[in-house]
C-alpha cells in the first residue's frame, strides 16, 4: 500500500506521550462536562454499563483521518458527533448501535489547553444542538507512529464526555495503518466498561459506512487533507470554518458517484 508521504514522527528525540500531558491542565469546566477535578482514578459509573456497537459514518470518518493526515508532524484532536439519545444514551435497555455521524477536528497546537476546550466545545454544542447531535467521544493521533494508546489528555477529556453521554467513545487513530489504499480504518475504538475503565472494542463490534474508505482514500490521493479546518486554524483566521463545509460537500459528490 502507498504511505503518506510525511509520516508522524519523534518530536527533538522525545516521545509525544504521557510524560508531556501529566500536568493536570486539563480541567474542564461545567458548562458542558460536568466536574472540575482531574482525577488518576477511574470514572465512577452510574448503574450497569451496556456495550453498543460503534458505526462510523463516511463524513466522521473521513474528517478523523484527514485531519491526521494534514499534521503528520504533531498530534491533533477533536470530537466525534451523534444523534442525541433519551436517558443520556444507553442507561438502559438492550445496547444498541451508536452512529457516529460526523466530527469536529479540535486542536493541533497543545491539545491540553482547558480553556480553548471549553470554547470549542461550547461553541459545537450550540451550533449542532439545532440538528439533534451531540458529543459523542473524543477522537486522538498520537505524535510518535507507533504511538496510539491514549495519553492523560484523551482519557480526561473522554471520561467527561461519558459523564454525560454513557455511550461515549475514545478513539485512536493507528498511525501505522493511515495510507493512501485504506482496505481497514486505522483507528481504535474503545469505551467504558462497568468498572470506568476504557477498553478497546473488537472489530467486529465497529463497523465502517460501506464505501466510506474508498471515499476517504480519494480524498487523501487528492491531497483535501489540506484543506481541513480545526478549531486552532479558527483561531487564527476567523474565515476558517470548524464545520468544514466544504468537505461535506464533497463527501456528498464522492459518495453519491459511488453509489452510480
Amino acid at each position: 500500500m502507498a504511505s503518506l508521504s510525511v509520516v508522524k514522527r519523534v518530536r527533538d528525540g522525545q516521545h509525544w506521550g504521557r510524560e508531556h500531558h501529566c500536568c493536570g491542565e486539563v480541567t474542564l469546566g461545567p458548562t458542558h462536562l460536568t466536574g472540575t477535578s482531574v482525577s488518576p482514578h477511574p470514572l465512577q459509573v452510574k448503574g450497569p454499563r451496556m456495550s453498543a456497537d460503534i458505526s462510523l459514518s463516511c463524513p466522521a470518518l473521513a474528517k478523523i483521518l484527514l485531519h491526521a493526515a494534514r499534521y503528520p508532524q504533531t498530534a491533533v484532536s477533536g470530537v466525534v458527533l451523534a444523534p442525541a439519545r433519551s436517558g443520556g444514551g444507553g442507561d438502559t435497555g438492550t445496547p444498541s448501535t451508536v452512529t457516529l455521524v460526523d466530527a469536529v477536528p479540535l486542536f493541533h497546537l497543545n491539545l491540553s489547553l482547558a480553556p480553548m476546550l471549553e470554547v470549542a466545545l461550547t461553541q459545537i454544542e450550540q451550533w449542532y444542538k439545532t440538528e439533534g447531535l451531540v458529543i459523542a467521544g473524543y477522537y486522538q493521533a498520537n505524535e510518535n507512529i507507533k504511538d496510539n494508546v491514549p495519553d492523560f489528555v484523551a482519557l480526561k477529556v473522554a471520561e467527561k464526555i461519558a459523564e454525560n453521554n454513557n455511550d461515549a467513545c475514545l478513539i485512536m487513530i493507528d498511525n501505522s495503518r493511515l495510507c493512501l489504499d485504506l482496505v481497514v480504518a486505522p483507528v481504535i475504538v474503545s469505551q467504558l466498561t462497568s468498572e470506568g475503565k476504557w477498553k478497546s472494542k473488537d472489530r467486529s463490534s465497529v463497523h465502517v459506512e460501506a464505501g466510506a474508505l474508498d471515499v476517504v482514500s480519494q480524498l487523501l490521493q487528492r491531497r483535501v487533507q489540506h484543506d481541513v479546518c480545526d478549531f486552532d486554524n479558527h483561531l487564527d483566521d476567523l474565515t476558517c470554518d470548524w464545520a468544514n463545509p466544504q468537505i461535506n460537500k464533497l463527501l456528498t459528490t464522492l459518495s453519491a458517484a459511488a453509489q452510480d
